[in-house]
């Protein structure tokens, strides 16, 4: 739909991240010459990607209101689609991450074909629902639990979906959705939309930590999300054997059924069980698991940040931020300022993560697959 530059994905990636800016503060910040600005403003706004705005200048308010660039919301649409044991989330999002229509399914039934004759049209009703112009929809991102195997097409799946070991990414959802298809696993598209919408909206390099029933993650590095040789960069759950007991959320709801505590969907962990001594042991024991994870990310990719997140419920996944804390307190020879930890405010909308990946491909620069030449538009 769209073919965007290096310089013009530059521009759209500064817009997103410092709002309305001047076109001299863009040709400054972007080091480009003022005919070059002119060339990539005007292209992009033929497009309907930015628009121009007016704002007042700071102080008394007098004079005439400055014109500064923004992104058009209305510019690009993108649908996500989330796929997690306990329910399916689709939205359909703008080019300022706002989730303009989204709806939400339980699901008891975990096979390929059920699932999917679920979404499909649950996709195209959330499409009819936003009223966006389906002309300005780039495609349809798909995020759902699982890492890559060397086939790039497969992915070993959590024990829930199981079934889906014939699955072929690239070859089997296509067909059932209008749009052009693009995938990531969970802990991939969440980063995303943390690096467009969230804590790293402004930041170079950082880390996710993504807390499900499993445990995934991602890693930004100047704001390019690193895949690794074999796409799996950030599955930090490898570091924690299935055979072992974990920091994950299958690992509780399995403590808490040993217990006789039947617990059929993590949201059920509500704060009812702050106190309750398995809760307790088990939060004790995955907080100091992760304190290790924290450390080994800290000294092996030194981000700015380390956020949490996860359907792990929200109040557990709080007091693991707060238990941890400064990372000072992991070992003894930091001798610059340590990674931040930070919790997510994105784990309630997995499905934006999986809207973000069909937008990141068509307008981060780190993606863009041709020359990059100072001035080329």
């Amino acid at each position: 739909m769209i073919n965007l530059g290096y310089n013009e994905r530059r521009l759209i990636e500064m817009l997103r991240g410092r709002g309305g800016m001047s076109r001299t503060e863009l040709a400054r910040d972007m080091d480009v010459s003022a005919p070059t600005l002119t060339r990539l403003t005007s292209s992009l706004l033929e497009e309907g990607l930015i628009r121009e705005a007016e704002t007042h200048r700071p102080g008394s308010g007098r004079g005439k209101p400055a014109t500064v660039l923004t992104l058009d919301p209305d510019g690009l649409f993108t649908i996500g689609v989330y796929f997690n044991p306990d329910d399916l989330r689709i939205c359909v999002a703008d080019l300022n991450g706002k989730i303009r229509a989204e709806i939400r399914e339980d699901l008891s039934d975990h096979s390929f074909r059920h699932i999917m004759n679920i979404a499909a049209p649950a996709a195209r009703a959330v499409v009819a629902t936003s009223k966006v112009d389906k002309r300005r929809i780039l495609g349809c991102g798909l995020s759902f639990p699982g890492h890559f195997s060397r086939n790039p097409g497969h992915v070993f799946q959590i024990p829930q979906f199981a079934a889906w070991h014939d699955v072929d990414v690239d070859r089997d959802f296509q067909p059932f959705f209008d749009h052009p298809v693009h995938h990531e696993n969970d802990g991939k598209a969440v980063i995303l939309s943390e690096l467009y919408y969230g804590v790293g909206r402004n930041l170079a390099n950082f880390a996710m930590i993504w807390l499900t029933y499993g445990i995934g993650g991602g890693v930004v590095v100047q704001r390019h999300l690193y895949r690794g040789s074999n796409r799996n960069a950030g599955e930090f759950g490898g570091l924690f054997p299935k055979s072992h007991h974990r920091p994950s959320g299958q690992d509780l709801c399995n403590l808490l059924d040993s217990n006789g505590i039947t617990i059929k969907r993590l949201c059920e962990i509500d704060e009812s069980y702050a106190d309750h001594p398995v809760v307790m042991h088990w939060l004790e024991r995955a907080t100091d698991q992760l304190r290790s994870l924290a450390l080994t990310v800290a000294r092996t990719l030194d981000p700015s940040t380390i956020v949490f997140g996860g359907s792990l419920p929200a109040w557990l996944i709080a007091e693991i931020v707060e238990r941890l804390g400064s990372l000072e307190t992991l070992g003894e020879d930091f001798f610059v300022e340590p990674p931040e930890i930070r919790k997510s405010e994105l784990s309630e909308v997995p499905h934006l993560g999986a809207a973000t990946i069909p937008l990141y491909r068509a307008t981060t620069p780190s993606y863009y697959s041709g020359r990059a030449l100072k001035g080329w538009a």
